[in-house]
């Protein structure tokens, strides 16, 4: 069945629909301008999910598409001096989400040489890829998978492989790095006397290793934030979510916003509403411990220690104890398909997303623990497909092009981004925010943490199956949740 239109067209600047044709990747012409939804239809389709950050990435913004001829790229290594070449365009392979225009305008903005670092003599071109829609999401990920591999390879026989490969948390990254469809960076790296890592927000480049390799350049991040109503909050005469709120006035909050409306002794109306694609739990844990639950270098799962524990029990009891959530045998996987609309009662934790998306309620930071700690997760970045065949090159120019992107795109992973947030241009649109959101989103940066487990799409979707689950139905206690889902880590480690 043809999807709906997705919600990534909250993003006025993308206009994004499913590819279900024959042909699966396409190479990009001149874009036509974006449409924009209605209010209404806005928020009738605010379903909390991959409807926010994955179904654009079912086929890259509206475009006609011709396939352009490749020049044969003849570079030197990059340890060498530079020589004369013949001018060449590279190919810069992408599913696309909801940067699509801007990963266009920074193309554009190449090719016309307004790029800092670009080769002068070197032009990009884009392949979009594109997906079959399915609404189970574990299948859309899998097909994902398979048809980025199968595009590789095709390409690669037909002699025109592309140069570059641009993913997001839809291929999920674990899978991305250990495919053997990307290169590591390293070698390059080492040898680039410009030393871009030093540009990079350093929790952002811990998203993209594996097992002690750099494999990409990330471009944008997601943080996690809390989202609630302050209409509500004022009429009930609580005090509006800031800086600094601790999890007593958090579970306070929500106990005065859970109700019961028409007095039959069942909850009409969650204090707060737990999300399926987003681990309510995880910033708890995170901020008991000193690190992610995951750590993707090493393969050590920190699930079943104590801090760990400490921080899921608490989870735990928002439901069993406090009462501001579903909990009990009767509880369905449905009781976490929560919506924007739930934000009409209660709040919810979700990533942080610009005002211009029209979405309902407010953000603030998550409640704070022992730590002030909130999940960083990559949501996008560009990598050297194994298939490229000049590397040099394809680092070449992988460096201009993700220090150019990932300075414009919230969340910044380039530091030099930052400035613009604080002091807005009309060259860096999706950084102009207002006040209040400019603090919120520097408050974010500075207490974010590097969560591989929050960057990938199968980890958040197995555990809540084998953790979050479980646990708000009452069938297991902490200590076994967490060690199904630490057994189940390790098994995906070690894949």
């Amino acid at each position: 069945m043809q999807a709906e239109r997705p919600f990534i067209s909250l993003w006025p600047q993308t206009s994004a629909e499913p590819q279900t044709s024959a042909e699966p990747h396409t190479t990009d012409q001149p874009r036509a301008s974006a449409g924009a939804l209605s209010r209404r239809v806005v928020l009738g389709r605010a379903m909390i999910g991959v409807q926010v950050l994955l179904l654009a990435a079912c086929g890259g913004d509206n475009e006609d598409d011709v396939e352009q001829p490749r020049a044969q790229p003849t570079a030197p290594q990059a340890s060498v001096p530079k020589v004369a070449r013949d001018p060449v365009t590279l190919r810069l392979a992408a599913v696309l989400d909801r940067h699509g225009n801007s990963v266009g305008d920074a193309i554009e903005r190449w090719n016309e040489g307004g790029v800092s670092g670009a080769p002068e003599d070197v032009r990009l071109q884009r392949v979009k890829i594109g997906i079959e829609w399915s609404y189970d999401l574990m299948e859309l990920t899998e097909r994902a998978q398979t048809e980025v591999a199968t595009i590789l390879s095709e390409q690669e026989s037909a002699g025109i492989p592309p140069d570059l490969l641009m993913v997001n948390t839809f291929f999920d990254f674990p899978w991305v790095f250990r495919s053997g469809l990307v290169q590591p960076l390293d070698r390059f790296l080492q040898q680039d006397r410009t030393e871009p890592l030093g540009k990079f927000l350093p929790a952002s480049l811990e998203l993209v290793r594996y097992q002690s390799q750099t494999m990409a350049l990330p471009v944008a991040l997601d943080v996690g934030v809390a989202r609630y109503n302050p209409k509500h909050f004022s009429s009930a005469g609580i005090p509006l979510p800031d800086k600094g709120w601790s999890r007593e006035q958090f579970i306070a909050a929500a106990q005065q916003l859970t109700k019961d409306t028409d007095s039959d002794g069942n909850v009409d109306a969650w204090g707060f509403y737990p999300a399926k694609l987003f681990s309510g739990w995880l910033p708890f844990v995170l901020q008991e411990l000193d690190e992610d639950v995951i750590n993707l270098d090493t393969g050590a799962v920190r699930l079943t220690d104590s801090a760990a524990l400490r921080g899921l029990q608490f989870w735990d009891e928002l439901g069993r104890v406090h009462g501001i959530m579903p909990h009990g045998s009767t509880v369905t996987a449905g009781h976490f398909d929560a919506d924007f609309t739930t934000l009409l009662s209660g709040m919810l934790f979700w990533i942080y997303l610009p005002p211009s998306n029209m979405l309902p309620g407010q953000q603030a930071p998550l409640p704070a623990g022992p730590r002030d700690v909130t999940p960083l997760a990559v949501s996008q970045a560009v990598a050297i497909p194994t298939v490229a065949r000049d590397a040099a090159l394809s680092y070449e120019v992988l460096r201009p092009f993700a220090l150019h992107l990932g300075e414009h795109l919230l969340m910044p992973p380039v530091i030099a981004g930052q400035q613009h947030i604080e002091k807005p241009s009309t060259e860096y649109l999706e950084l102009m925010l207002p006040p209040q959101d400019r603090e919120l989103v520097f408050h974010l940066l500075d207490t974010a943490r590097a969560s591989p487990l929050a960057t990938s799409l199968v980890m958040t979707i197995r555990l809540f199956e084998r953790l979050t689950l479980p646990l708000a139905r009452g069938e297991v206690g902490v200590e076994q949740a967490a060690q199904q889902a630490q057994d189940w880590l390790e098994s995906y480690v070690k894949e």
